[in-house]
């Protein structure tokens, strides 16, 4: 388990073109190697060795895949349902073995990103054509990374070429969509980055169709388009063989349409999204040690001018700004061969800047955390806890325990329990007329057992969980002799068991991958299955090579689920979506890919009043040099 300085700079969240000196064996870690991930447990290990759900996208697989945004991405994993409200840069949730939306951690560069009034990052607003890989681990990883991390943690890392590389590429497709895309790396053996930007437009569709189930549901009737554009610069500069500063940066900004679901409301929203982070590497004789700083920004206003024209009202636009600064400092320790330890500490700001007067603007988090690895021939033991303290609400000790048992190369089982929180938003705590500052955090235990096995051609992951949440927080009435007087509250339990497959297999000329997932989440106080968890969902995706052609062809059945918990009356229906595509390499150089989504233009929903989208298709000319 001993590793070069560039193994143990990308397991620490870096994966930049490091050239570090190696005390011992080099080895060179690919970033669009499927085989290797770091999110698991914040250090570098061999996917087949982790002992967690674990899935990889790298830049390859979005490629072969052209997804429209991250959630088309994550609506492949087995476990994740996804729920739309509208186009591909309208919201987007994303529930992750059953757990609520905003009981995942999303990280970008391994930097916390989201919105702390909501508690929740709209994965919409990340455009897929600057990322380089995705990472999604399954399962609690509070005692690693914090509050958040109840159902899993999404990490995605932004492009990254060497220099002299680049690529570009416009695509055009259905609703009048037109996107352009850029990558260029550039720099020398010592400083290496990686600029990048894309710019999108769509006319989009009538993202709300009132079914009768709402009397204030507005009916518009009209198209709800979008903007977005994003650049973002990354790379590592290499000063010494023992030390290394890497520099990320990203701005994200876009206009979204919405059909408003009040006739009270606007029926347009936007967000200006920022991050930029420093990260300090240096390598000892065996210790590693890393300093991060970062700050990010996430703006979000719901413009209400339209509305107010049509209606002769005079609302203001609602504003919500989240400014969060970070510190993490960490260090990782290898001993001989077969041990690992990582500890760490973690300090960050939340304030947020609003146009509604909230109780309390700003909070401090602050985190202690140790993590290790020890292998015993054929068993394999991994061990974390963690202490939180987020604002004045109780601090929360997290652990993580698992043990594996590799009965060959091939085949390795695990079982695992963790514990994990999720700190009450400010929303939850200071919203005007509204807000409860006596909540606690929403806790959750989870237990799994995973089976693993791969072969050159074959290979299956499958997994059975079972998980209890606590204090989840929901909206009560306060007093029942005032129906208008309501307040979240720690009212709500629930308990989810779920059993979950993978497999893939390289057939002749064709790569198959299957997933199958079912998921039980109910809600302890009801006795009712949580909203828009379907209870059984499968995907299957062909890929089939001949010569310069690559056809691609999924199916994605989702089951039937409830739009509310509490309407047992509100059911979606279950349905079944087709997509077909094409590759074709002109040379080298030059790809283009044709793509039709939902090809019998079926009619469903992932959410009550809004429809899916219809049948569509685009076409992407890439160019890479």
């Amino acid at each position: 388990m001993k590793k070069t300085i560039i193994a143990l700079s990308i397991s620490s969240l870096l994966y930049s073109s490091l050239s570090f000196a190696a005390p011992t064996n080099t080895a060179m870690i690919n970033k669009a190697d499927e085989n290797i991930v770091i999110t698991a447990n914040r250090s570098i290990q061999d996917k087949f060795d982790t002992l967690a759900a674990v899935n990889i996208f790298t830049r390859e697989n979005i490629e072969q895949i052209q997804p429209l945004s991250i959630s088309d991405l994550l609506g492949r994993v087995a476990g994740i349902s996804i729920s739309t409200q509208g186009t591909s840069a309208h919201k987007s949730s994303s529930f992750v073995r059953g757990t609520n939306s905003d009981h995942v951690l999303v990280l970008v560069n391994g930097v916390r990103v989201g919105s702390a009034t909501l508690g929740v990052k709209s994965i919409a607003d990340i455009p897929v054509q600057l990322v380089e890989r995705v990472e999604v681990i399954k399962g609690p990883r509070a005692a690693l990374w914090g509050s958040d991390a109840v159902g899993g943690v999404i990490q995605i890392f932004t492009r990254d070429l060497k220099a002299g590389e680049g690529q570009a590429g416009i695509k055009v497709g259905s609703d009048s969509l037109y996107q352009g895309y850029g990558a260029l790396g550039f720099g020398n053996e010592n400083h290496s980055y990686t600029l990048s930007a894309t710019a999108e437009k769509s006319n989009g569709f009538d993202v709300i169709v009132p079914d009768g189930s709402s009397i204030y549901t507005a009916d518009q009737s009209d198209n709800d388009g979008y903007d977005r554009q994003s650049v973002g610069l990354s790379g590592t500069s290499q000063f010494t063989k023992q030390y290394a500063l890497e520099l990320n940066t990203q701005y994200d900004q876009g206009t979204t349409e919405i059909d408003a679901n009040t006739q009270y409301s606007g029926d347009e929203s936007s967000y200006e999204n920022y991050h930029f982070l420093l990260r300090n590497h240096l390598q000892l004789e065996q210790l590693y040690l890393q300093l991060s700083l970062s700050t990010s920004q996430d703006r979000n206003e719901d413009n209400y001018s339209n509305f107010n024209d049509q209606n002769g009202f005079n609302n203001p636009n609602t504003l919500f700004i989240t400014t969060r600064d970070q510190i993490t400092a960490l260090a990782q320790l290898p001993f001989a061969n077969s041990s690992e330890i990582t500890t760490g500490v973690e300090w960050y700001t939340e304030h947020i800047d609003s146009n509604y007067a909230y109780d309390e603007t700003q909070r401090d988090a602050n985190a202690i955390f140790v993590t290790g690895r020890h292998d015993i021939e054929q068993i394999k033991i991994e061990a974390s806890v963690r202490y939180d303290k987020v604002g004045d609400i109780n601090g929360e000790t997290t652990y993580q325990l698992a043990a594996g048992y590799q009965v060959s190369e091939q085949l390795l089982f695990s079982l695992s329990h963790g514990t994990a929180f999720k700190a009450p938003s400010f929303n939850d705590l200071y919203y005007p007329w509204s807000g409860n500052s006596d909540l606690v955090s929403e806790t959750a235990d989870s237990s799994e057992f995973l089976t693993r096995y791969q072969h050159e051609l074959f290979s299956a992951e499958i997994s059975i969980y079972y998980t209890d949440i606590d204090n989840l927080i929901e909206w009560a009435q306060v007093d029942i002799s005032d129906p208008y007087n309501w307040k979240p509250k720690n009212i709500a339990q629930a308990k989810i068991l779920g059993a979950e497959a993978t497999f893939t297999a390289d057939i002749y000329n064709t790569n198959n991958t299957l997933t199958l997932s079912h998921v039980d989440a109910e809600d302890k106080t009801t006795a009712r299955q949580l909203a828009r968890r379907p209870n059984f969902s499968a995907n299957y995706n062909l890929i089939y090579s001949i010569g310069e052609l690559d056809f691609t062809f999924d199916t994605n059945y989702q089951g039937s689920s409830y739009d509310n918990a509490n309407a047992m009356d509100k059911t979606l229906k279950a349905y079944t979506l087709f997509d077909v595509g094409v590759n074709y390499r002109l040379n080298s150089q030059i790809n283009v890919f044709a793509k039709v989504t939902n090809l019998t233009d079926k009619n469903y929903q992932t959410a009550s009043e809004y429809p899916g989208a219809e049948r569509g298709y685009s076409i992407t000319l890439d160019y890479k040099f």
